[in-house]
């Protein structure tokens, strides 16, 4: 299993310019992973991939990439210009992500709102969801690599809320390199049973996000790590676990996501990278080395 962190874990706005910085502060605090996102990814250069994926190597980081489609790309839109659109979205990062040593792309694919009402689209909308996917995983299987399903929560998104269900409609997709990204703080809202959930998962479980119940980090919150941990033995994850706290508040970035309170003590951008590698040597402890 390698530790990462989400590099939005520094961020409070959208001016970020280049994921380089990243890199080093994700291995002086300790991770072997990082994960990118945003259409930060085709904003950069073929320059800026280059040092990217150098800086990664020299690092002995890995990096993951989640994607959500943009406005106008939806993959379960009603108009089947934007489910190609979306389609697109994904088929274009393929070539980059190669170039970057990245292996599969993740994020909440299905983040369209509902349509009211929601039983009258219910059916449409996951025959769309699953063939659009279906398309991407296609292209994906031509590069070699995987697409991983965020499933998220009841607010997030609707087509799409638990393992169960993800589990029906990638089996449905049929194809091996469609998986799920099960996050814990997606799990608190919508998950009867965090191990049952990833028991359901899998063989289908591509990627696991973990924060705290209130997306802070480890051990400020009540979730029950060791059973996620305990868990992801059982099925034998050896995949990325990474930490995707949204902890800042005060900006457009924290706006968008609803972080009302800080939860960093106001830090500094010395206390979180402080912070950080605490985290990460928590992960460690605990899921490499803690109780069995």
């Amino acid at each position: 299993m390698k530790f990462g962190i989400h590099y939005i874990y520094w961020q409070k706005d959208f001016s970020c310019v280049s994921y380089l910085p990243y890199v080093k502060k994700a291995k002086d605090a300790g991770f072997d992973a990082l994960e990118l996102g945003d259409t930060l990814f085709f904003r950069i250069s073929e320059k800026d991939v280059a040092e990217l994926a150098a800086a990664a190597r020299d690092a002995d980081i890995t990096l993951a990439l989640g994607l959500d489609p943009p406005a106008g790309c939806s993959l379960t839109s009603e108009e089947e210009a934007h489910r190609k659109r979306g389609i697109a979205f994904y088929e274009t990062a393929f070539e980059r992500m190669e170039k970057l040593g990245i292996r599969a792309v993740g994020g909440n694919m299905l983040n369209a709102p509902f349509t009211p009402p929601y039983a009258a689209h219910k059916k449409r909308e996951w025959e769309y969801a699953r063939d659009s996917l279906k398309k991407i995983a296609s292209a994906a299987e031509e590069y070699g690599m995987e697409i991983h399903v965020e499933i998220v929560n009841r607010y997030e998104g609707h087509i799409v809320n638990t393992a169960a269900q993800a589990r029906k409609l990638l089996d449905e997709i049929g194809l091996p390199n469609a998986k799920m990204t099960l996050d814990s703080y997606h799990m608190n809202v919508e998950e009867s049973s965090f191990t049952n959930a990833v028991l359901t998962a899998g063989s289908r479980l591509g990627h696991f996000h973990l924060e705290e119940n209130h997306r802070g980090l480890l051990g400020t919150g009540h979730l029950p790590l060791y059973e996620f941990r305990d868990a992801l033995r059982q099925i034998g994850y050896t995949g990325i676990l990474t930490m995707e706290c949204l902890v800042r508040a005060g900006d457009e970035l924290a706006d968008g996501c609803r972080i009302w309170r800080d939860m960093t003590g106001w830090a500094d951008e010395e206390e979180l990278d402080r912070q950080a590698g605490e985290s990460v040597r928590a992960m460690k402890y605990l899921f490499s080395e803690g109780r069995r």
